[in-house]
């Protein structure tokens, strides 16, 4: 039996939270001078090095853009932001996405899974395309939206590898944990047969080679996501 380690955040870390949750809700608005470090050291209750190193945080996940002599202002996060604000994002909404960034997400999905499968059927025999069966058939003995959603993201992870493009993988690991968040609310709603089936028709279509018809199911399935954002959030 494991157990994971239980360990409280830093202060830094509790700094970094606040600041992020502040620009999220709008309390601190884009190009706004934050206080000098001295002032909001008092005014937190914490020392000068936490806060320094928090804001040198923030502006690695792209919310703050330190100037010298200048100061430190809130940035346009959509401009200088990385997959680590993205988590911050989530983490702000109780893990949750939102529709603007569920309508994004599921965009670049779009265009990511159609150029994997397009390169899959280039580069891959039948006996590769066949390796994938036990993978899609895991799908259907999960034993619950959480643990199916994994499943589903390994299947197209496997995809992603096959496609021999080296940096599909890496962008697929990515979006790994908002991936599993948007398949386990549909699974939670439609149920793991369902997610079993389509997945079913996509390897079925990858076995005739019919990149058509991957493409329409793609776009079918992205669009009736896109259509249906109020089942992933406010």
């Amino acid at each position: 039996m494991g157990f994971t380690r239980i360990e409280t955040l830093s202060l830094t870390d509790l700094f970094v939270q606040q600041i992020e949750n502040m620009i999220l809700s709008g309390e601190l608005t884009v190009g706004e001078q934050l206080p000098p470090a001295r002032e909001l050291s008092l005014r937190m209750g914490v020392s000068r090095p936490v806060i320094s190193a928090g804001l040198v945080e923030l502006e690695k996940l792209g919310f703050v853009e330190i100037k010298a002599r200048q100061g430190v202002y809130v940035s346009d996060y959509r401009r200088r932001g990385t997959m680590e604000t993205l988590v911050a994002i989530m983490r702000y909404n109780g893990g949750a996405l939102r529709r603007g960034e569920v309508k994004a997400l599921l965009e670049v999905r779009e265009a990511l899974e159609l150029l994997c499968l397009k390169l899959v059927l280039e580069k891959c025999g039948c006996e590769e395309l066949e390796s994938l069966s036990p993978l899609l058939e895991s799908i259907r003995e999960a034993r619950n939206s959480d643990e199916a959603a994994e499943r589903v993201f390994c299947f197209h992870h496997e995809l992603a590898v096959l496609s021999g493009n080296v940096l599909l993988p890496l962008l697929y690991h990515s979006f790994k944990p908002q991936s599993e968040y948007l398949w386990g609310l549909y699974c939670k709603r439609a149920g793991i047969e369902a997610l079993y089936r389509i997945k079913l028709e996509l390897y079925s279509a990858l076995l005739n080679r019919d990149y058509p018809e991957l493409e329409r199911q793609t776009h079918e399935v992205l669009a009736r996501a896109m259509n249906d954002l109020s089942f992933y959030g406010a």
